[in-house]
C-alpha cells in the first residue's frame, strides 16, 4: 500500500472518528436531564477509559495467536499497531476499511494478504458471536422488553455456529480452492478447536472489561440520580452492563453503519432500561461511547509509540558494530 493511499485512508478514518465524537455530543445535548459536568465523578470516567483499554487487549492477543497459527511471522509490536489501527476503520461506512487498514499494515511487514484477511474475519466474527451468546443468555434474567429477549434467544444458534471450527474451516477451505483464494498450506488445518476455544475465551474476557467500563460510567453518574446510588453497585447491575455492551456491539456490527451509529445505542439502552430511567440510560450509553473512543485513541497512539521504539531498536541491532548491550525489545 503506497504512502499516499495509506494517508488518504487514515485521514478518512480520522474524519469519521471526529464525526462519531460530534454525534455523541449532540446526543448528550438532547437528553431530557441536563448533564451537569460538575456533578460527574471524573475519577470513575478515567477508570472507565482504563477498563476500555484493557478490554481491547485480550482480542488483540487472540488475533496475534491466530497469525502465528497461520504461520505468519511478524513482530508483536507491529501486529499490535496493526490491530489497534484497524479500530479506526470501523468508523468509516461499511466497516470494510477496518479490514483494509489492519491487513494493509500487516502487508507492510511481509504478512501474506489472504491469511491476514482470514485472521481478521475469524477474530472479529468470533468476538461478536461470543458477545452475542453472552448477552443473549444474560438478558433472559433481566426485565427487558419481551421482543429483545426473544430476539437475543433466537440468535444464539446462529452465533454458536460461528464458534464451531468446522464452519470456518469449511468456508476457508472452499475459498482456498478457488483461483483467487489460494493461500499457504496449513491455514485451513490450523482452524481447530484449540484456536477457536482460545479466541472465545479471550473474547469473553474482553466483553467483561467492556461491561466494567459501562458500570464505571454509571458510578460516575450517581450524583445526578442519588436514589440509584446504592443499587448501581450490585453484581446484577454489572451483568446488565455486560449484556448492554455485548448486544449493543452486535447491533452496531450488523447495522454496517459507521461506528455502529444509532443501532448500538438503541440496543444498549434497551437493556439498560431494565434498571434505569430512559434519560440516565441515554447519558450512560453516550458517555461510555466517548470513554471507548478515548480508549481506542490512546491504544492507537500507544501502540504506534511502541512500534517506533521497536523500529529504532531493530535499526540499532542491524547497524554495523552493534553490540549485545544495545537496546532490544524483541
Amino acid at each position: 500500500m503506497t504512502f499516499a493511499l495509506r494517508s488518504v485512508i487514515l485521514a478518512s478514518g480520522l474524519v469519521f472518528f471526529g464525526l462519531a465524537i460530534r454525534r455523541a455530543g449532540l446526543e448528550l445535548s438532547r437528553s431530557e436531564i441536563p448533564l451537569d459536568w460538575d456533578s460527574i465523578r471524573w475519577s470513575y470516567l478515567v477508570l472507565s477509559v482504563l477498563s476500555g483499554m484493557a478490554a481491547l487487549v485480550p482480542p488483540c492477543v487472540a488475533w496475534q495467536a491466530i497469525l502465528r497459527d497461520f504461520g505468519q511471522s511478524i513482530h508483536w509490536a507491529n501486529s499490535l499497531y496493526a490491530y489497534f489501527l484497524g479500530h479506526l476503520g470501523k468508523y468509516v461506512p461499511g466497516k470494510a476499511m477496518a479490514v483494509v487498514m489492519r491487513v494493509g499494515e500487516l502487508h507492510r511487514h511481509k504478512v501474506l494478504v489472504r491469511p491476514g484477511i482470514v485472521s481478521v474475519f475469524i477474530e472479529t466474527l468470533t468476538s461478536i458471536a461470543t458477545g452475542a451468546v453472552l448477552g443473549a443468555i444474560l438478558v433472559q434474567w433481566m426485565d427487558c422488553p419481551r421482543w429483545l429477549r426473544l430476539s437475543a434467544l433466537a440468535g444464539i444458534p446462529f452465533a454458536v455456529a460461528m464458534l464451531v471450527p468446522q464452519v470456518f474451516r469449511w468456508i476457508v477451505g472452499r475459498i482456498a480452492k478457488s483461483r483467487i483464494g489460494q493461500m499457504p498450506a496449513g491455514v485451513v488445518s490450523a482452524i481447530d478447536g484449540r484456536l477457536m476455544s482460545r479466541t472465545v475465551a479471550l473474547s469473553a474476557l474482553g466483553w467483561l472489561f467492556q461491561g466494567t467500563s459501562l458500570w464505571l460510567v454509571l458510578q460516575s453518574l450517581v450524583k445526578i440520580q442519588p436514589e440509584f446510588a446504592t443499587s448501581l453497585s450490585s453484581l446484577s447491575v454489572w451483568l446488565v452492563c455486560v449484556a448492554s455492551m455485548s448486544l449493543g456491539a452486535l447491533a452496531g456490527f450488523l447495522s454496517m453503519l459507521p461506528g455502529g451509529a444509532l443501532a448500538r445505542e438503541l440496543a444498549s439502552i434497551g437493556v439498560l432500561l431494565s434498571i434505569l430511567p430512559q434519560p440516565i440510560a441515554l447519558i450512560a450509553t453516550v458517555l461510555v461511547r466517548l470513554t471507548s473512543i478515548v480508549a481506542e485513541i490512546t491504544m492507537i497512539a500507544g501502540s504506534k509509540w511502541i512500534q517506533i521504539l521497536y523500529g529504532k531498536a531493530a535499526a540499532v541491532r542491524t547497524a554495523p558494530g552493534a553490540s549485545d548491550q544495545d537496546l532490544d525489545l524483541g
